[in-house]
């Protein structure tokens, strides 16, 4: 009889015991991410971060311009420019490549648009003026970088890459003072025409990422790219055009990044470049067998 009652007291131990003991695994479950090695630590099949993973992604940018066609030396030092503009020009394709536990290694290809016009800022009649420029062209950049993820559930991250972008420059219009041979005389003229341009470039953005299931993630990013170089044929908006350029066979600005305002004077200048804003939608797997099982609610 006692021995009856040792058993039954134990079955009911074992009972109330089982359910808190699975409530806990699963609790440990929910809160990890499988992938396809066993932590040494618990043996279960986890990873630190729920961000860091293979996946493909899709983004549309807006971009705003800055250069010497913009003619302002630095970015915004003559405040904001609608011109500058390139709304939705663009397309991300990303392939991302897990690299440890906090990085993802991004390999991109963009395509979209570019565009500057500095009219707004330019009056033709009082003074007279050679720096009237505009542009605008497609553009095709390969790119790799890596997303780096401080927090393990948080999905703040930061970017930094290098890319090669060649600017199909489909039309520029620059204004310039064209010397009447035998005189010195100046008069001022207009040069049109397109070219094509190649400029390394390198890459700085911040962004946050939201779990929308298991598999898609949501992601809004602000991005730096600002060209390494600002010379002939090394350039996003044809300036500084070679005379080889232009049927005209005119050489028009500085080459080596030197930047001279329209009194003489030297400024400090930055490299093409532009600013992005993006949105994008990303699809992420894990290779292994027990990814199915993921419970996402704890990024909600």
């Amino acid at each position: 009889m006692k021995s009856t009652k040792t058993l039954v007291l134990l079955l009911l131990g074992m009972l109330i015991a089982f359910p808190p003991a699975a409530m806990a695994k699963r609790k440990v479950r929910d809160r990890m991410v499988w992938t396809a090695r066993p932590n040494k630590h618990t043996g279960l099949f986890t990873s630190k971060n729920y961000f860091v993973s293979h996946g493909v992604s899709l983004s549309a940018n807006a971009m705003y311009y800055f250069g010497d066609v913009d003619n302002e030396g630095v970015a915004f030092s003559g405040g904001f420019n609608k011109e500058n503009m390139s709304y939705g020009g663009s397309l991300l394709f990303a392939y991302l490549l897990p690299v440890g536990n906090h990085c993802n290694m991004r390999f991109g290809l963009m395509g979209g648009t570019l565009n500057g016009n500095n009219k707004a800022k330019f009056d033709l009649l009082d003074p007279p003026r050679d720096d009237y420029r505009k542009f605008k062209s497609v553009l095709f950049q390969p790119s790799v970088g890596v997303e780096y993820y401080p927090f393990s559930t948080i999905g703040l991250y930061l970017y930094g890459g290098v890319a090669l972008t060649t600017s199909i420059i489909t039309n520029y219009e620059f204004y310039y003072m064209a010397r009447h041979e035998g005189t010195s005389q100046k008069t001022r003229e207009a040069l049109s025409g397109s070219t094509v341009g190649f400029l390394p470039m390198v890459q700085l953005g911040i962004g946050y990422s939201w779990a929308l299931t298991p598999a898609w993630t949501l992601s809004a990013e602000i991005m730096l790219q600002e060209g390494v170089v600002d010379t002939h044929y090394m350039n996003l908006d044809a300036w500084p055009l070679a005379a080889s350029q232009n049927t005209a066979g005119v050489e028009l600005g500085g080459i080596f990044g030197t930047y001279t305002d329209r009194y003489g004077k030297q400024q400090i200048h930055w490299n093409d470049g532009w600013f992005q804003v993006g949105v994008t939608v990303a699809y992420r797997w894990r290779t292994c067998e027990k990814c199915r099982y993921i419970n996402y609610g704890h990024m909600k």
